[in-house]
């Protein structure tokens, strides 16, 4: 078992809608927002493809569609519906705990488009919502430093 391992607990979801001057947490995370970032790759498989083999090049990269558990606050929600109105990408950080070796923990940011889900649960469980977000551009990840 590696002992440098961390939980989720701890770490931090923000949002920036002035370019990332200022910082705010989204309300009730849950969960941490770390998009996958895909790679399309085309096919160019041609007739003097050897031996019949597919030939293929890379092309653009996407991260996709992620979401955010969160817990449902009518600030968080409301929060969220202002996002969603603009027509501007809201700035996203993930900064997750630092890990027994760091002083500080690693970074992820990227943009995208928020749309909010309120998500009904049963009788006696708590209300949840849902941020799934479009991302859009590249998505960056800075490493923690590490402890003196």
């Amino acid at each position: 078992m590696s002992s440098k391992q961390i939980i989720a607990y701890g770490a931090k979801v923000e949002r920036s809608i002035d370019g990332g001057t200022t910082w705010a947490s989204i309300p009730e995370a849950k969960g941490v927002a770390i998009p996958v970032v895909e790679t399309d790759y085309q096919d160019v498989t041609n007739l003097d493809s050897e031996d019949g083999f597919r030939e293929y090049i890379k092309g653009l990269k996407d991260a996709g569609v992620i979401s955010v558990p969160c817990g449902y606050t009518s600030a968080g929600y409301e929060q969220q519906l202002a996002d969603e109105a603009t027509d501007a990408p809201v700035q996203y950080r993930t900064t997750l705990k630092p890990a027994v070796d760091q002083a500080t923990g690693d970074i992820f940011e990227f943009s995208g488009f928020p749309t909010p889900k309120v998500e009904g649960g049963d009788i006696g469980a708590p209300v949840e919502m849902s941020i799934d977000i479009r991302t859009t551009g590249a998505v960056t990840w800075t490493k923690g430093t590490a402890a003196a």
